[in-house]
């Protein structure tokens, strides 16, 4: 079910094939009775498809929401924004946050090849993502090797622990608690906390 909730091209698809249906059914009947439904059967299954998507939020609509306010505040350079997505008890993972954060400035960043499980039945419910992140950082300072005038790519994969929170913020409703594995050119996978 969380399927059809989560996912808007699940109801394209269904809306042109319910279409293709109802124009088959339409050109096939000697009548020609059944124009109307042709019409409007594609019409409401787009409408109750958007409804769903728009309309209910689920656990992997409220994580991809705080990954994406997290991504924004690492761009922003904000470290004590990217402070309020990591659980106050999860210092190591504070800590090389606000390290990182400190040597490198990241001016464009995305991920792709999400996969969220979610357990419901922990207290609160705590959901496992990985993902592959793509980053343009350049150094906050000179180093060997290291231009800090022209961004470098770098491609990390990220596996993290996170629990739901009661906040009131609906980007903020999950903080990363335990395991933060990452893995990457100068990280070779690199686990903190869990």
């Amino acid at each position: 079910m969380s399927l059809f909730l989560d996912y808007l091209w699940i109801w394209i698809v269904l809306t042109f094939v319910v279409g293709i249906c109802g124009y088959v059914w339409y050109v096939n009947d000697k009548r020609g009775r059944n124009l109307t439904i042709a019409i409007v059967a594609p019409i409401l299954t787009l409408a109750l498809g958007l409804s769903l998507y728009y309309g209910v939020d689920t656990d992997r609509k409220s994580i991809v929401r705080m990954l994406d306010a997290l991504i924004a505040a690492v761009e922003a350079d904000d470290a004590e924004k990217v402070g309020e997505f990591i659980s106050p008890k999860a210092e190591n993972i504070r800590q090389f946050a606000r390290t990182q954060m400190g040597t490198v400035r990241v001016s464009q960043s995305k991920y792709h090849s999400l996969k969220i499980e979610v357990n419901d039945a922990a207290q609160p419910p705590i959901a496992t993502v990985q993902f592959t992140g793509v980053f343009y950082w350049t150094t906050k300072t000179s180093y060997e090797g290291f231009s800090n005038n022209r961004p470098i790519p770098e491609t990390v994969r990220f596996e993290v622990q996170l629990a739901k929170t009661k906040s009131p913020s609906k980007s903020q409703s999950w903080i990363i608690t335990g395991k933060f594995r990452v893995d990457s050119r100068f990280f070779r996978n690199v686990v903190i906390g869990g």
